[in-house]
Parts: C-alpha cells; structure tokens; sequence
C-alpha cells in the first residue's frame, strides 16, 4: 500500500511541500488500487488474467460479424478506460487510444502566464479502418460471460391440431443475451405426449428450436405405432437434449410440437437451459 505521510507536518514552522512527484505518487497509487480489484474479479470469473487482453466490464456489444460495438469500458494492459461505439462500418472495428483534454479543466495558467493542457483523458476510439489499433472486436472478452448457471422454463399443458406442422410451446422460450458474448450450452425438453383419439395413423413430432435462424437444435418423433386403438389413452414420455451446443447472443430458443392429424396434448412441459465455460 501506498501512502503519503503526514504527521511530520508541524505548522507554521515545517510546512511540507506538495510536488508534481506527490502527485504521481497518488496517481499511481489510485490507478494500481482500481487495477488490483478488476485482476482480481477477471481472476475469479475466467481462471485467468492476461495483460495483452482487452477485458469487457460494461457494454462493448458486439453485432454485425464485428463491425459494430457499443459504448463502454474496458480493462487493457492494467489501466482503465471507456470505449466509443462505432456502427455502420466496412471493416471489423478497431481500437484506437486517442487522448483529449478535460474541457472545463483546461487550460491551466501556470505561474509563468503560459497556458497549458494537464488534464488527460485517454480513450479507446472504435474505428472503421483496414490497419492500426491496438485490438479489434473480436479480441474482446467479457469479464462477466461465463459463469454456470442453470434456468427451467414450465409450460402450461398445450395441445396442437395443425396437420403435420408446429406450434410453438407457451413460455417455453429463451433468448440469448444481447451482449456480444458467444456461449456454450446444453438445452433439454422433458414432458409427455398424450392422446385419447387412437391416432394410429398419426406421427407426433417435437423439436428444440433456433427460431432466429430457423435451425433445429434436436428433434425427437414418436411414430404411430405407438398410439394404439381406437379410444385407448395413451401417455408417452418425451426428452430431448441438444448436447454441448454454441450458440451467439440474441438467438431464441424454444419448443415445438405437433401431429400429423387430429390433435394430441404435451402435458408437464420443462425446458432446462443450461450454460457453462
């Protein structure tokens, strides 16, 4: 720890003086006090800390293959800084570090009459442009993108009649967060088909599903032998699991079911949403 004593201050007669290496001293006091907390938070959350890597602490939403970001801020090479979002681009966005001055704070008269620029902001600029920098978007990790954690989802009992497609569960959807942070997960469907009809003509499907590019994540069918007669009631368990599957922010997720004539009931609906490192 760093710290400025004061105690040999005997005013009037021993005045101690204050100078620009003072307060150097307290800056890099303040900026190695900041650093040390955030290593130890990325620490924590990713396993690991490096000084070549721009870390994420708030905003930097990536969208458009990396051409666009969000505002925010970033921990880089153990300093602090905030980031300028850039849209609309041609090329993945890059970082550069570019200083400005405290508008209200400068200029400062020194003692000589001269005026002078102290007051330093250093920011990270998101750039359009082919070359330069010292990072680009895809270099970017969140320091908050990879904890485990696991959400269920209970449907209501939902029964289809639309010959052959799919309908989509009630409140069995999950959306990916929309924070630029691609993750790992295992998505799992468990609940029963039932039918009183005797559909032995009829196929009942189920699928978990990417419906924002229209992708099936897997798929499960139990064939029309299983239906039985006439008039018999019959309760099939039905699950599903995608596996480890990888999935980009903003995609929604969720089940689907149906038959190929009449119409059949999924009852105890669950939807587990699992994501981890």
């Amino acid at each position: 720890m760093k710290n400025i004593d004061i105690t040999q201050i005997i005013s009037p007669t021993s005045k101690q003086p204050f100078t620009a290496n003072s307060l150097k001293f307290l800056q890099d006091y303040n900026a190695e006090n900041l650093a040390s907390v955030i290593k130890s938070i990325i620490t924590t959350n990713l396993g690991s800390y490096s000084l070549t890597v721009p870390y994420v602490i708030s905003g930097c939403v990536v969208t458009d293959s990396g051409k666009d970001v969000t505002a925010g801020e970033i921990f880089y090479g153990g300093k602090y800084y905030a980031t300028t979002a850039v849209n609309g681009t041609t090329n993945v966005a890059r970082f550069i570090l570019t200083k400005t001055q405290d508008g209200v704070a400068d200029p400062l008269t020194f003692t000589d009459g001269s005026f002078k620029n102290v007051h330093d902001i250093f920011t990270y600029v998101a750039t359009d442009v082919a070359s330069g920098g010292d990072f680009t978007s895809a270099n970017l990790v969140s320091v908050y993108g990879t904890k485990i954690f696991s959400n269920l989802y209970s449907g209501a009992s939902f029964t289809v009649n639309n010959g052959g497609g799919y309908d989509n569960f009630t409140s069995m959807t999950y959306t990916t967060p929309n924070d630029g942070v691609t993750r790992n997960y295992i998505i799992e469907y468990k609940g029963y088909a039932t039918t009183s009809n005797g559909n032995v003509d009829s196929s009942c499907q189920l699928r978990i599903y990417n419906t924002t590019d229209s992708a099936t994540l897997d798929e499960s069918s139990v064939g029309k032998a299983n239906f039985g007669a006439a008039s018999e009631v019959v309760v099939i368990p039905i699950y599903m699991s995608t596996g480890v599957i990888t999935l980009a922010p903003n995609k929604t997720i969720l089940i689907q079911g149906g038959l190929s004539s009449s119409s059949i009931s999924f009852t105890f609906n669950r939807m587990s949403i699992t994501e981890f490192k």
